[in-house]
């Protein structure tokens, strides 16, 4: 903060006046140049080359601003009478990261300009004064010196040269405005730089101050404002691209053609720090992928221009990127995942090799730790105490402050998770270490006016004893209300979230589980708040949604239900019955949130209508999967809430469900041996229910699956005797956009077929042939339900968008390969031409409900498959359920290369055409399909699960 003598509003009221005199003076300026021309041409004469020599600096400087310890040698700099050749002296020192000596040459050119009269550059010096004081943590002197800058401007003449010193000054004060924290008045102070340089014809600059405005808009976690601005200012290079979601829906490889064209062209520092701040904001916003495409790009243009420091940053944030990737594939792929890492870990090393800057050398010595420590290299991280006695020795800084957070949030973090123990031997850092750390970074934050930078280290200090703190944990509890006491002055939910989830797990370890369930409540609807954007507010506290969100969901069900249960007990049945209904509530929006994260967009809404009023006639059930226990919420028409409660050791049920998932896959499995894996699965799931069902005489079964569950289809569950199917219709849904129901009685049905039965030379290799599609089409035809089909090299993704789109078909059936992933970049269905990615097929099906005013009724995939090693691989299903805005779709969990697909999906289309006769809803159709397979006397083969089980309705099921 400024000091109490009103410094900061002098120079907001400097800065007020010299804007709109910087506006109103451009316009009458030529009048007044003409007026003096040759005193004027003769000014310009003296000025403009130590005037362009020095904003060259200035300009790559506020880019990629960097802070240096001083030097311990002294430089001593002679004064030149010749104020040009003493300036272009400060330069060089500056340039040479000599920042001390770089100040004296500085101070001595404002000397010598003011004994001049020359009060114009002088005015240039001091801003170069103050980004210098800058560079050294010095801020009250680049307080002083911008001050005096800006006050001297405002009672020169108005003429061009003035101008663009003052938009210079602008740019040099929204530089230390951000580095003391004060970010929203740094963007305010870049937007009229920048409208300063669009009035004087100065594209260059203008673009240069837009992306200093984004650095502003990323702390205050405006990220979609500042990805388009970025793409403004990148317009040429990446054409037709107006936001980060629109960047989102492109695919790797129409980015990678967008960005060929720059190839071709001069490289330009302007472009390649806009690209490197564009692929940070893309890992922020949780696009990894095109984050990687992009700095690879700007890396590119960086080693051309030969600059060091613009090549180490961007090693910086492609190190960045990588692990993020890496953190990605912590569940499906290790070989991608270990590859991912030492591609972070060669990008540290290279920032450090390069970098001339000790500040940007120490983030990718931090970044290297951090990742070091988490993959348990253990004995490499002993580079900790020397980064521990740099950090100590940092003059305040907001870049300063956050780094020592980061440092101490990485061991805090990897002690929470059992990673390492603190002060276990001498290569770890004690608890003490890293509470000085945190307390030294609140006084920092605190002595700078950084409110959120000071919440963040005194809620991570809160974290530190949490960690270690035997209860009651009242430190732990005192710096965490700090903490929320700060971050409720303003409107931070992002920061709020995590401390109201730290308070919870305080209050639950002190045993006070009502109010932990008030904590975490406050912490649930401050993500609910933040909807799609759960990202964080800065590069070093990023965090991934598996990591520091779904946990907060899965953490308040617990409580939930553990506290109704106890209150059950107690008879206590309308509290246990909020508690439920806010446990039922709260699985749902997880799921809500699962597939906002999908699409990296929140284009998911949760409606207001739960799903157990849309059908009287169905029971709808939540399997939660808690640590120790399955817990079942059954929701029966008209009645309370029913909770049951399964003990169970966490290996062995996964063990369980990865074993029945795997028989599923294969016809060669004997189904006799399976059966007794099938039947845990319904004492676990169903048994508990059985009573309540019969009682209530439900006659479908609607779940809301959680987790691994996804990835069993519920039909195959084996009472002894029976399976489920054969005594239930039974339907999927997420618990979301349940389209208003409409019976399929009331439905006129006609089908857009399209499959492949070959694979173009494109694919072939990548897919079979699927040699069965022909058939499958052909009985879809012969069902009575009129049909237009287009096969192999007619079914283009071209020809695909002109037939739903004009046609309005209620029914559309794909019989091609497709493949379900928990990445939205790898969901895909595939066309003779193209892989339709997710996003774009989602739009396409979404442009033929707005075309025809109603939705499809029904889309149908045989023969898609969830993508093998990934465990959330169903959620990809959920999501093109989700995104093609069908009422219902009947997608297959597993390819099944055989004429059975063909011969269901026959039975599946004789049942929908008798449906209305029957007065059968969609669930019953798929019942009475699968079970044409499981009880086919004729092709006994075809009575294995392997061929009947892997088809489910997501959606709607009447």
């Amino acid at each position: 903060m400024y000091k109490k003598s009103g410094l900061s509003r002098k120079l907001k009221s400097f800065i007020q006046r010299i804007y709109k005199n910087a506006i109103k003076g451009f316009k009458v300026s030529r009048q007044m140049q003409k007026s003096s021309k040759k005193r004027s041409l003769t000014k310009s004469r003296k000025v403009s080359p130590l005037f362009l020599a020095a904003l060259l600096f200035i300009l790559s400087a506020a880019i990629s601003p960097a802070i240096a310890k001083v030097p311990s040698s002294t430089f001593v700099v002679q004064s030149p009478q010749n104020a040009e050749q003493q300036a272009n002296k400060a330069i060089q020192l500056y340039r040479e990261g000599k920042f001390t000596e770089a100040a004296a040459a500085w101070k001595l050119t404002a000397n010598v300009f003011l004994a001049q009269g020359d009060r114009l550059n002088q005015a240039m010096a001091l801003s170069n004064l103050s980004l210098t004081y800058q560079q050294l943590g010095q801020w009250e002197q680049a307080k002083d010196a911008i001050a005096q800058s800006l006050q001297i401007l405002e009672s020169q003449p108005e003429n061009k040269e003035k101008l663009e010193i003052q938009a210079q000054s602008l740019d040099v004060f929204g530089s230390l405005q951000r580095e003391i924290g004060q970010s929203a008045d740094a963007l305010n102070s870049w937007q009229k730089a920048a409208n300063i340089y669009s009035k004087i014809n100065q594209p260059l600059k203008v673009a240069q101050s837009k992306i200093n405005q984004t650095q502003a808009m990323q702390d205050l976690g405006l990220y979609p404002r500042a990805c388009k601005t970025l793409l403004e200012v990148l317009n040429k290079q990446i054409e037709g691209v107006k936001s980060c979601q629109e960047l989102g829906q492109l695919t790797t490889e129409k980015l990678t053609q967008k960005l060929k064209k720059l190839d071709n062209e001069s490289p330009s520092l302007t472009v390649a720090v806009g690209l490197r701040s564009l692929g940070e904001v893309l890992r922020l916003v949780d696009q990894p992928e095109q984050s990687e495409i992009i700095l690879a790009k700007s890396l590119n243009i960086a080693e051309k221009l030969r600059s060091p420091q613009d090549i180490a940053v961007t090693y910086l944030s492609i190190g960045n990127t990588a692990r993020y990737l890496a953190e990605q594939e912590k569940d499906r792929l290790v070989g991608r995942r270990l590859n991912y890492e030492q591609k972070a870990l060669d990008a540290y090393n290279e920032v450090i090799r390069l970098s001339p800057s000790p500040m940007t050398q120490q983030q990718a010595q931090l970044n290297k730790l951090s990742l070091l420590l988490q993959i348990e290299e253990i004995p490499a991280a002993e580079l900790w105490r020397s980064l521990n006695s740099q950090l100590s020795s940092l003059s305040p800084s907001r870049t300063g402050v956050y780094q020592q957070i980061n440092f101490a949030q990485t061991f805090i973090n990897l002690a929470q998770t059992k990673k390492l123990t603190l002060g276990a031997n001498s290569q770890l850092p004690t608890f003490n270490d890293i509470d000085k750390i945190l307390a030294k970074a609140t006084e920092q934050a605190k002595s700078l006016g950084d409110k959120r930078a000071e919440a963040y280290a005194l809620g991570n200090r809160g974290g530190l004893y949490e960690l270690t703190e035997a209860t009651p944990q009242t430190q732990a509890e005192k710096f965490t209300q700090q903490a929320l006491s700060i971050v409720s002055n303003f409107e931070a939910p992002d920061i709020a979230y995590q401390f109201f989830w730290q308070l919870g797990r305080i209050r639950k370890s002190q045993g006070n589980i009502e109010d932990a369930i008030a904590a975490y409540t406050k912490a649930y609807n401050a993500l609910q708040s933040l909807r799609g954007d759960l990202v964080a507010n800065n590069a070093e506290l990023q965090f991934s949604f598996r990591d520091r969100v779904e946990p907060i969901y899965r953490e308040l069900v617990d409580l939930d239900l553990q506290y109704a249960a106890s209150l059950n007990k107690q008879l206590k049945n309308d509290k246990s019955q909020k508690l439920l209904t806010q446990a039922r509530d709260v699985i749902e929006s997880l799921q809500v949130a699962e597939l906002n994260n999908f699409f990296r967009e929140a284009c998911v809404e949760k409606i207001a209508k739960q799903i157990d009023t849309v059908d009287k006639t169905a029971a709808v059930i939540y399997p939660i999967i808690l640590g120790d226990r399955l817990e079942v919420i059954l929701s029966l028409p008209n009645q309370p809430l029913t909770l049951h409660t399964k003990q169970i050791f966490r290996p062995a049920f996964d063990e369980t469900v990865e074993m029945v998932q795997r028989s599923l896959l294969t016809p060669d499995s004997i189904v006799e041996n399976l059966l007794p894996e099938y039947k845990k699965l319904y004492d676990w799931l169903i048994q508990p229910l059985e009573k309540e069902l019969a009682t209530s005489k439900v006659s479908n079964l609607v779940f809301v699956l959680d987790g691994e569950l996804r990835n069993i289809p519920m039909s195959i569950l084996h009472d002894g005797n029976n399976y489920l199917i054969e005594k239930y219709p039974i339907a999927v849904t997420s618990g979301l956009q349940l389209i208003e129901p409409k019976p399929l009685a009331e439905i006129k049905l006609r089908a857009l077929t399209a499959g492949l039965s070959q694979v173009s030379k494109e694919f072939t290799g990548q897919f079979k042939p699927l040699i069965y599609v022909e058939e499958e089409l052909k009985q879809i035809k012969n069902s009575g339900i009129p049909s237009q089909p287009i096969l192999n090299a007619q079914f283009t993704s071209k020809e695909f968008k002109k037939e739903i789109v004009g046609s309005g078909f209620p029914i559309v059936h794909l019989a091609t390969h497709g493949q379900f992933s928990s990445k939205a970049e790898d969901t895909f269905i595939l066309a003779w031409d193209s892989r339709i990615n997710v996003i774009d097929f989602g739009n396409l099906l979404r442009n033929s409900t707005l075309n025809q005013g109603r939705p499809i009724e029904l889309l149908v995939l045989s023969a898609c498959e969830t993508a093998s090693g990934d465990e959330r691989a169903a959620l990809g299903l959920a999501g093109v359920a989700v995104r093609a805005g069908a009422r219902s779709t009947l997608a297959t969990l597993w390819s099944v290369e055989d004429k059975s697909t063909a011969k269901i999906m026959g039975e599946l289309y004789r049942q929908l055409e008798q449906a209305k006769e029957k007065k059968i809803n969609r669930a019953q159709v798929l019942q009475y399909s699968q079970l044409s397979l499981l009880k086919d006397s004729k092709e006994k083969q075809y009575n294995h699960p392997h061929y009947w089980a892997p088809f489910v309705l997501v959606g709607n099921w009447q």
